[in-house]
């Protein structure tokens, strides 16, 4: 369930984990007016249904180099949990309800679905284990540097520059690149001398750029550890 506040003018906004909704264009409308719909299905609810859609993904991703279109498939099931982690906050504002359970169906689930679609693609063909593994590794101590800040008294940690938005538009622009290269016969290819898929490179770049946030994370829980403990 995405993290959501109201400013002054008490416009919603909803915080960085799925930020969908403050896209400048009419899918936030969108988002708006099916929000008002389905305030009758629990935002519970839907949070589950999230976890099932990623379990999906990591499923698609295990067979899509016999099967390409797979990839293709992934990347609508992609945009259809990030809309449903967006659509769980919206309703869960709209009808007032918020509860410390909600929280901890907010943030359990959310990390399983990031492993399902993780393992998925480690184990493929189109990803070494290694490298599938110590990237699942980083994005779990990704979430976990973010949510210590809230543990130790101080704010939950959102620094980038791999927040989980962008971790999953990375993975559709991966996917539909994949998608391309297998159909032209070339998976696998040579970078820097490594022969590699462009899946196995966005692992790469998982835990290059999951290492620099939580140095950003850890950063910042610091700074405000000191501002509170000068007090």
């Amino acid at each position: 369930m995405a993290k959501i506040k109201r400013d002054k003018d008490q416009k919603i906004k909803i915080g960085k984990a799925f930020a969908l909704h403050t896209l400048k264009f009419p899918y936030r409308r969108f988002l708006d007016s099916l929000g008002e719909r389905l305030k009758w299905v629990h935002p519970d609810v839907i949070s589950f249904i999230a976890l099932f859609v990623s379990f999906i993904i990591g499923f698609l991703y295990y067979y899509s180099l016999n099967i390409p279109f797979l990839l293709i498939i992934n990347i609508f099931l992609i945009i259809l949990r990030m809309t449903l982690n967006t659509l769980d906050g919206l309703i869960a504002l709209k009808i007032g309800r918020s509860s410390m359970l909600g929280k901890v169906v907010n943030a359990l689930p959310d990390r399983y679905a990031d492993l399902f679609i993780l393992i998925g693609i480690t184990l493929s063909p189109l990803c070494n284990l290694k490298i599938g593994m110590f990237a699942s590794l980083t994005v779990l101590l990704v979430s976990y540097s973010g949510m210590l800040g809230k543990a130790v008294g101080v704010s939950w940690q959102q620094q980038g520059p791999l927040d989980k938005v962008d971790r999953l538009f990375l993975l559709i622009g991966a996917s539909l690149v994949q998608f391309i290269l297998i159909k032209l016969n070339h998976a696998r290819f040579i970078f820097l001398g490594m022969n590699t898929t462009v899946m196995e490179l966005c692992m790469l770049l998982f835990i290059l750029l999951g290492q620099i946030t939580i140095i950003n994370r850890v950063i910042g829980m610091v700074r405000e550890i000191k501002k509170v403990e000068s007090k």
